[in-house]
């Protein structure tokens, strides 16, 4: 059953097992004029037990007004703000220190998979895992981000994307997992043959195996 819980911004979307009840907390992020409720089917696709699932919203429909290959500071401070949002979520999450960041992860597709990505080097050590469905690490061609050695270490991340696809290419596809393992991170890659831009059925099953493992 889905529930409503207030939040500093606009409220969050609930689903799965209530607050104090579950082993680990699901932080789905929606795509560019997408919504939460969308997250939260994807999220009953799943098929798993024992998870707390939170969907916050962006206000305006967009976490961010650009796009993921502009200069960083072209989406400020939209972004810090997205960011600071979703770390009052992640501070829900954890439920005053029941559940520890190896027990919380993301979920993003598109634009919020970007944006997990960010909150992951922004915010380390806050959550345990990622799941990407269609992301990259923001940044223009040739824009130099600097992040200490290993500022990853521990994170397990699942990074999916597509030959095909007209938002993130292959290319920026593989450049993010590529990164993301040079900063300690454990990466688990799946590029996708002719796959348009949506969560397909074979990443749903990548998804679940991915996510069942964090709890063994």
């Amino acid at each position: 059953m889905d529930r409503d819980a207030s939040s500093a911004s606009s409220p969050l979307l609930e689903a799965g097992l209530p607050r104090g009840k579950a082993r680990s907390a699901g932080i789905l992020l929606h795509g560019r004029d997408r919504t939460r409720e969308e997250k939260v089917v994807l999220a009953s696709s799943f098929q798993l037990e024992g998870i707390r699932w939170l969907a916050p919203a962006a206000d305006t429909g967009s976490w961010y007004p650009g796009r993921f290959f502009d200069p960083v500071a072209v989406n400020e401070p939209f972004l810090s703000q997205a960011i600071d949002h979703i770390d009052r979520v992640v501070d829900e999450a954890g439920e005053g220190g029941r559940l520890g960041p190896s027990q919380i992860f993301l979920v993003g597709f598109s634009q919020g998979a970007c944006l997990a990505l960010e909150y992951a080097l922004r915010r380390p050590g806050r959550s345990g895992a990622l799941v990407v469905f269609t992301g990259s690490i923001f940044g223009a061609p040739g824009e130099v981000r600097s992040f200490p050695p290993d500022l990853l270490a521990g994170l397990r991340v699942l990074v999916t994307g597509s030959d095909s696809d007209e938002w993130i290419p292959e290319a920026s596809t593989r450049e993010t997992a590529r990164l993301l393992s040079e900063l300690g991170a454990e990466v688990r890659l799946r590029v996708y043959k002719g796959r348009p831009h949506i969560v397909s059925p074979e990443e749903l099953a990548e998804a679940r195996d991915f996510i069942r493992a964090l709890a063994a």
